[in-house]
């Protein structure tokens, strides 16, 4: 068989791979539409916030604008420091060195750099990892499907296309964490087995980019080059190797040495960060409870089982008989053990999420563990310790959330490329049955992955960015899955108050369609916004108006906000919103003996405000309508109309009645079905 024919099968496999594995990924980061520059949330809070960095490293500081990061500042000597490390916003600065239009809308573009090195990198390790157990023989037509099948798993059906989903700093830092180990444990397998110059540098590039975008991968990552440094000077890899200790040491040594330097100039300390001065600590007593439960700190081997657990369990999957069909379990994460935890979110697990991958990761224990004077096999070792060091930091943190499985990846892609080469080269001494057996459940578990994350991202995306984005996923799921008799009607209740809690996807129906709510099944925010019929006051003007003011709306929320109507002799009028922090007020405008205006109030549900307008008059303001309580759990407000009951409003010689705004058609839609 020619060389020709081996790189074309080689060739063909990892196109067709990357072509599903891509697809799977760019759709869910777009949300299957063309918008490169939209963000998690409408407001691009958490999207802005390597964009704030990079323009404070090009201001000459490291701390950003006070306030700018929320609840997520640190706040020491009176300045706020971000605690992810910087590497994704230095790959902003030539972009604000040249404009500032697109401050605070990067992080989509950043992901989807970030996957291109990650697929290229992966290739690279899978073929790297198949010479270093295959040898140079030509690849075989299972090998090259089985290479087809694993490339799509690894960039498409892991937790990283759900992370795809919510462009923003959590989600965009584990993009290139994960992309940036892959390529640290491609470089140390070179490494050992060629530690030449070049590929020490390459090394060395990308452990200091890991130990610069997250913690735990970077430290990882150069401690285990450390490591290889003092193996090749005890002269374990061969007496041929032993003069590159030096240089391979200090690939591991400068980008931890710089790593520590940006944290100590940050937090004083070489890899932490003060949880007591976050802001958030500074507002969550359930925070301070968790420090004080765990002497000061959020990480330690109590959290062992409970990570275990949770990021382990085979049931951690929930299957609907609605759209999306497949998403995260039900409940969120419990604690194991007597752990305190922090926060703890609805988690899917790696067993459920990514099984192709974990199963191919624990069929490379025997080919790892063999004994074996190969320097080949040998080789593979560090890169899967490596990688499997990462999960450390997740391992013994307690902060349960599934976007956090991310540090399993590098893992998963390493070891699992072991394996899947392992494997072939067993399946290949079998029937041929057996092997068509064999690669059809690969590919079945592969296209699971894909499939359970892209819906899962799809969902989550939704109900994360509210608005339009969330009441087009419930029409879709009344068009796909819905009708009379169907399981989502099923779903749909109905009261004039909204409870305090509900069952997860559970389609709430506030009075006659006053507005839809969608159980989040989280325990900090169960009730987001679908859409909201906005409440309208018609105005009638008598002969002339008279000086003075009426109440319309109140806005019931922690504190109550209220809505005025101001009138003046001269027949000017304006609407006025009062709240604790002081009066805002829209322009006056003329009226007329006889005519009459309206005063409208309407749910913003993307922005979690209300929105004041008079017509004429037009944008008052806004007026906060989802906030969060005394336990920081968000509750959505409510609105009443107050100038029923009263006579004020005659003394300014005028009349009012009540009108309806817009009616909700899909809630009418659901409500239907569910009485059906």
């Amino acid at each position: 068989m020619t060389s020709a024919l081996r790189q074309r099968r080689a060739q063909v496999a990892t196109a067709v791979g990357l072509v599903v594995g891509g697809l799977a990924f760019y759709l869910t980061l777009f949300d299957f539409r063309l918008d490169p520059t939209r963000t998690a949330v409408s407001l691009g809070y958490a999207s802005n916030f390597f964009d704030l960095q990079a323009q404070a490293f090009l201001d000459g500081r490291v701390d950003v604008p006070r306030g700018s990061l929320g609840i997520e500042g640190f706040v020491i000597d009176d300045r706020t420091y971000m605690y992810f490390p910087p590497f994704p916003a230095l790959l902003r600065v030539p972009v604000l060195l040249l404009t500032k239009a697109f401050t605070g809308r990067l992080s989509l573009v950043s992901m989807g750099l970030a996957w291109v090195v990650l697929a290229v990198m992966t290739v690279l390790l899978l073929w790297l990892v198949h010479r270093c157990l295959r040898g140079t023989r030509p690849v075989t037509v299972l090998e090259a499907v089985a290479a087809a099948v694993f490339l799509a798993a690894a960039t498409g059906g892991t937790v990283l296309t759900f992370d795809a989903a919510l462009p923003w700093v959590y989600h965009e830092v584990y993009l290139w964490a994960v992309a940036l180990v892959v390529g640290s444990l491609y470089w140390i397998v070179r490494t050992v087995l060629e530690p030449t110059r070049t590929h020490v540098l390459w090394l060395g590039g990308f452990a200091l980019a890991s130990a610069l975008t997250r913690t735990t991968g970077g430290w990882a990552v150069c401690i285990v080059v450390l490591g290889i440094g003092a193996w090749l000077a005890l002269g374990r890899y061969g007496p041929e190797r032993r003069p590159a200790w030096r240089i391979v040491a200090l690939a591991g040594a400068v980008p931890l040495a710089v790593a520590v330097a940006y944290n100590q100039l940050k937090f004083d300390h070489p890899y932490l960060f003060p949880l007591q001065d976050q802001v958030w600590t500074s507002v969550n007593e359930h925070r301070r409870d968790a420090l004080a439960a765990n002497g000061g700190t959020i990480t330690g081997p109590q959290f062992f089982l409970t990570s275990l657990v949770n990021y382990f369990r085979p049931d951690g999957v929930r299957f609907v008989d609605y759209f999306p069909w497949v998403t995260l379990p039900g409940e969120p994460a419990r604690a194991y053990g007597g752990a305190y935890l922090d926060q703890f979110y609805r988690t899917g697990s790696v067993t459920a999420f990514m099984p192709l991958l974990l199963l191919l990761t624990l069929a490379s224990f025997p080919v790892l563990l063999r004994r074996t004077e190969s320097i080949e096999r040998r080789a593979l070792r560090p890169a899967v310790l490596a990688g499997l060091l990462v999960t450390g930091g997740v391992m013994a943190y307690g902060y349960v959330a599934y976007r956090y499985t991310s540090e399993f990846v590098p893992v998963l892609v390493m070891a699992g490329a072991v394996g899947l080469w392992g494997l072939t080269g067993l399946l290949e001494r079998l029937p041929r049955v057996v092997r068509a057996t064999a690669l059809t459940a690969t590919a079945v578990l592969a296209c699971f992955g894909i499939a359970a994350n892209m819906l899962t991202g799809v969902a989550t995306a939704a109900t994360t960015h509210r608005g339009e984005d969330l009441r087009e996923f419930v029409a879709t799921q009344a068009t796909v899955s819905g009708g009379p008799g169907s399981a989502l009607s099923r779903r749909v209740t109905q009261s004039d108050d909204l409870p305090a809690r509900g069952a997860t996807d559970e389609l709430h129906v506030l009075g006659d369609c006053d507005a839809l709510y969608l159980n989040t099944g989280d325990a900090y925010e169960p009730w987001v916004v679908v859409e909201a019929r906005p409440q309208v006051v018609e105005v009638r003007v008598g002969e002339r108006l008279r000086h003075g003011r009426v109440l319309l709306f109140t806005v019931h929320g922690t504190v109550d906000r209220h809505v005025y109507l101001e009138t003046q002799d001269d027949n000017y009028a304006r609407v006025v919103i009062t709240t604790k922090d002081g009066n805002y007020a829209g322009g006056w405008f003329a009226v007329y003996r006889d005519s009459t205006f309206r005063v409208g109030i309407g749910v913003a549900t993307d922005l979690g405000f209300a929105e004041v307008t008079s017509t004429p008059g037009g944008f008052v303001g806004y007026v906060p309508y989802i906030e969060w309580d005394a336990s920081w759990d968000a509750r959505p407000g409510s609105i009443s109309p107050s100038f029923y009951g009263t006579r004020t409003f005659e003394k300014l010689g005028v009349t009012m009645s009540r009108q309806q705004g817009l009616p909700l058609d899909l809630c009418h839609r659901l409500l239907a079905d569910a009485r059906s």
